[in-house]
């Protein structure tokens, strides 16, 4: 994990501002993240860029629980191998929150799963996804010449129960270097789950790919779009008024994608990108002096993150 350039300028955080910054910026009609009830889950997925390696203060680390306390569940990529940061962003979530994780893979990153014990059961599932060597021959595609030998960081599955939604998230976070290497995760990922959703025993029936999708875009001619889209997969397309999920808005990296089944039946059609960016630090931001909107840009990439929470909500 190679962090960001840190900020080298001084700034103070007016931390009661930008929370009630960011709580009125959730309520905004075409950014609007739905109250939790009893009647609905909501699962997000954020890129935590370098977590761990940025050393982020407190007061970032408060902002950035105040972003998540809207949802239940949040699979997290990039998280390093030194948890204390993770550990403070439990702990400022509040007392039902819990923090699980996997080993070190590529990258020596983590993914991870927060999530609201007050809200949500556990099934019992929880591991990385594995393949035998036998299945991972099988992963070729036309005129790529990489050889798949397994995920570079392997998808991280659990279990979950919400009321009478019972379904199992699959945390990914694609590989980035290699184009070639990144469509074969795409079809060995999107085959596993394939065909595992008609099977008699979990992980079976709702399942949910969530995470760094490294999908430049959701487009017919986008290569990693259409080995989704060919094996069965649905990546609906969110309804804020936004675009991508990096801070540029230009890309659709990270996704949430399920079967057109049972799971597409609980689905209540409410998914959004929530743009923390154009909340906070606004006193950081000045449009007409673009050297200061670089200072603003490095700020947000080392402190906060480089890509935007995306969510969906579920009936229960």
């Amino acid at each position: 994990m190679h962090a960001h350039e840190k900020p080298k300028f001084a700034y103070t955080v007016r931390l009661d501002y930008e929370l009630d910054k960011i709580r009125k910026w959730k309520e905004k009609d075409d950014r609007k993240i739905p109250q939790k009830t009893d009647r609905n889950i909501i699962i997000a997925s954020w890129n935590l860029t370098n977590f761990g390696v940025q050393k982020r203060k407190d007061e970032h680390l408060v902002i950035m629980a105040e972003i998540l306390r809207s949802f239940d569940v949040v699979a997290v990529q990039e998280v390093a191998e030194n948890l204390e940061d993770l550990e403070k962003l439990r702990a400022a979530l509040g007392d039902t929150w819990e923090a699980i994780f996997t080993d070190p893979g590529g990258n020596n990153e983590r993914l991870a799963y927060l999530l609201d014990r007050g809200r949500l059961g556990l099934t019992g599932l929880n591991g990385e996804l594995d393949m035998r060597v036998h299945e991972e021959r099988k992963v070729v595609i036309e005129d790529i010449e990489e050889t798949f030998t397994g995920f570079n960081r392997s998808p991280y599955m659990i279990g979950l129960l919400a009321g009478d939604f019972e379904f199992n998230l699959v945390n990914v976070h694609l590989y980035w270097s290699s184009f070639g290497l990144r469509q074969l995760e795409t079809k060995a990922l999107s085959e596993w789950a394939k065909k595992r959703k008609n099977k008699d025993y979990p992980p079976n029936d709702d399942i949910i790919l969530i995470g760094d999708f490294n999908l430049p875009y959701i487009t017919d001619d986008d290569e990693i779009y259409k080995i989704l889209k060919k094996n069965g997969l649905h990546l609906p397309k969110h309804n804020t008024n936004l675009v991508g999920t990096n801070l540029s808005g230009e890309n659709d990296y990270d996704e949430i994608a399920f079967f057109s089944g049972n799971t597409n039946r609980d689905f209540t059609g409410n998914m959004g990108v929530f743009d923390f960016d154009n909340a906070v630090f606004d006193d950081l931001w000045d449009k007409s002096d673009r050297e200061q909107q670089k200072r603003f840009f490095q700020y947000i990439r080392y402190y906060v993150s480089d890509h935007r929470p995306i969510w969906a909500e579920f009936k229960r």
